[in-house]
């Protein structure tokens, strides 16, 4: 099979005027079919499914918007103790979350597990704070004295992330991280990472109840201390 089509001669604009000889093409109808599996083609590629990390960044948001509380562990070099991390969403606005999360004297009375704790000092965003955490008996309590810096981003992020200065451990960092989870601000992503390496030996019984128990705990408590 052979089509005619026509095409306007490329040597035949004038300025102002143009001159239109009409010019023969032949394509062949091996052309064409060439031509239509180039649009196929085209086509297919423009309806390639979602990439797997997009699968799964919805499927974490819809768990964390079910109410999920979400935890993590990566191996940390160095450390027999891996990072935490954990996630949960919390229906209320990043500033009255923050309110609780950047008062570490008042962690006796807002957070789990937690025996005594001090405002030590606060010079512009920098916050020292002595934290006392309960241990099951017949473990002794654990205290550090960590130095945190404080960073608000309004509307944004609001981040408290501490080091360690002294104390029962042999490392001890960690942040808190609120994001705003709705685009009217009234739900927040609250943030937990953690790497606390104590310098007493902790049963791994007592770190995989950490993991499983406490850290679901924590946000529930902050929860209900919000509301």
């Amino acid at each position: 099979m052979h089509l005619r089509l026509w095409s306007f001669a490329p040597d035949t604009v004038e300025s102002g005027t143009m001159n239109v000889p009409l010019h023969a093409v032949t394509v062949s109808g091996r052309a064409l079919a060439l031509f239509g599996v180039l649009l196929t083609a085209s086509s297919a590629l423009a309806a390639e499914p979602a990439s797997p990390a997009a699968d799964e960044k919805a499927d974490t948001r819809a768990r964390l918007d079910g109410g999920e509380i979400i935890v993590q562990t990566t191996p940390v070099e160095g450390s027999g103790v891996p990072k935490i991390k954990a996630m949960g969403v919390v229906d209320a606005p990043p500033a009255a979350i923050w309110a609780v999360i950047e008062r570490c004297g008042d962690y006796k009375k807002t957070m789990i597990r937690t025996a005594e704790s001090v405002e030590l000092s606060r010079k512009g965003n920098v916050v020292r704070c002595r934290v006392t955490i309960e241990l099951p008996f017949p473990l002794k309590n654990l205290t550090a004295t960590t130095d945190a810096i404080h960073t608000v981003v309004p509307g944004k992020k609001w981040q408290r992330r501490w080091t360690l200065v002294e104390g029962d451990y042999v490392r001890n960092s960690g942040s808190w991280t609120l994001l705003p989870f709705d685009d009217e601000g009234k739900r927040t992503l609250v943030i937990y990472e953690v790497n606390a390496e104590p310098k007493i030996a902790i049963p791994d019984s007592i770190q995989r109840a950490a993991q499983k128990k406490s850290l679901p705990n924590l946000f529930e408590h902050l929860r209900e201390t919000i509301h």
